[in-house]
């Protein structure tokens, strides 16, 4: 047996990226399979509308106090938000989580652009 390296990242080496709310910031780590594993971080006074997804996705909280659906949660909270689920989110002072999604019907590359390396710098 054959012992390769593996593929690791780590993520200060990874710029936040845009999303489509203004306040609301990504890093993408891993989109293999279907499955996508990023890193979200919210702004004080940020949050998302009312929605719901085809996929399944876990989120766990790094930072920050997160209210889902009217329920408070804080780091070290595995939040399970089944396909089809609506919820919506709320983060008072701000905050970051870890998001693994799973694939579903509706799964696809993200379609923001990834900066070159001067853009990083």
């Amino acid at each position: 047996m054959q012992i390769k390296p593996l593929v690791a990242v780590n993520i200060n080496d990874i710029s936040w990226e845009d999303t489509r709310f203004d306040d609301i910031h990504i890093k993408l780590l891993s989109f293999r399979d279907g499955v996508i594993f990023e890193i979200q971080r919210f702004a004080k006074d940020t949050g998302t509308f009312p929605h719901q997804h085809d996929f399944r996705q876990l989120r766990y909280i790094l930072e920050g106090e997160f209210i889902v659906n009217g329920v408070r949660y804080s780091p070290g909270t595995l939040i399970d938000f089944p396909e089809r689920q609506p919820y919506e989110v709320s983060v008072p002072n701000g905050g970051q989580w870890i998001i693994v999604q799973l694939p579903g019907p509706t799964t696809k590359a993200p379609s923001f652009k990834k900066r070159s390396e001067t853009e990083r710098a």
